[in-house]
């Protein structure tokens, strides 16, 4: 009797120990991998460690976001890890991370030059729609501009437990210099589901001229407002700009606000539209809004 339960409880430990023994091996796996020359393996690292259910490798992203000062021109260091980094740490929803991130951003934004483009941006320029719509500038995977990291961070940043601190930067950031920092920065008050920042951004509206910008933070104040008003109807207008960055920017504030009203303005836009990556923006917008699903 005895040796039945001595049999039974290894049966029932065994599992256990090489489930822990697995677990730790996969984190070691990834440490490693952190430490590569390759972005693109670092980045799928990050990935891994973004899908685990436990905070367990938080701190080993927010590693990878901070980089070495040791070597600073480390593949370890580029702006895109540093961008699918905070990405992560977004998904994550730890609130350990927050201090970090603003400490990166404040370090990594104090040496992004003012930007306000006069006029539509070219290939020339070197900034423009690419693959998203909130990342308006020209890049191949893996060569991510600190720009856009930064802004990354502030959506971070916004998607995260707000603190004091982490509220004064993201307003600071909407009055910076760099017009794609104060998109970015619109679109972490919105994340942040904080309404007290309508004031904020209703400022911010009146003075911003730059439309990629101006259209972000209206997509915010539609999203926090959720009411048929004037801000509401200038997102509508925006689905007809001249510049398609700013005509998807507008398709994606109707589907933040979830109207089943806004779906006959999308439907009539969708039949104009020229530009590829608006249209299936579009489109995506318009089955999701017609779709029965949670708000």
């Amino acid at each position: 009797m005895i040796r039945k339960s001595i049999i039974y409880f290894s049966v029932l430990i065994v599992p256990v120990v090489v489930i822990a023994e697995t677990g730790d091996r996969f984190f070691e796996i990834q440490r490693t991998r952190l430490s590569s020359s390759n972005v693109f393996e670092i980045r799928d690292a990050i990935d891994q460690l973004a899908f685990v259910k436990s905070n367990q490798g938080i701190r080993d992203i927010i590693s990878a976001m901070e980089g070495s000062s040791d070597f600073p021109a480390s593949p370890g260091n580029a702006p895109a890890v540093k961008f699918y980094a905070a990405q992560a740490l977004g998904k994550k929803g730890e609130k350990i991370a927050v201090p970090h991130l603003i400490q990166v951003y404040k370090k990594e934004s104090a040496n992004i030059p003012e930007h306000n483009p006069p006029k539509k941006r070219t290939w020339k320029d070197g900034v423009a729609d690419r693959t998203s719509v909130s990342s308006p500038y020209f890049y191949e995977d893996g060569e991510i501009p600190i720009t856009l990291a930064c802004g990354e961070i502030l959506r971070a940043l916004g998607s995260l437990p707000l603190t004091p601190e982490s509220e004064t930067t993201i307003k600071s950031a909407l009055t910076s210099p760099n017009f794609y920092l104060r998109s970015a920065a619109a679109d972490a008050l919105y994340f942040s589901g904080k309404r007290e920042s309508l004031t904020s951004l209703q400022e911010a509206l009146g003075k911003e001229t730059v439309p990629y910008t101006k259209i972000s933070i209206l997509s915010a104040l539609v999203g926090l407002e959720r009411l048929p008003n004037q801000n509401y109807k200038a997102v509508l207008e925006s689905l007809l700009d001249k510049d398609p960055e700013v005509r998807a920017k507008a398709s994606d504030a109707l589907r933040r606000l979830d109207f089943r009203i806004s779906a006959p303005y999308l439907e009539k836009v969708i039949q104009s539209e020229n530009d590829p990556k608006v249209l299936k923006q579009m489109k995506s917008d318009y089955q999701f809004l017609v779709s029965l699903h949670t708000p």
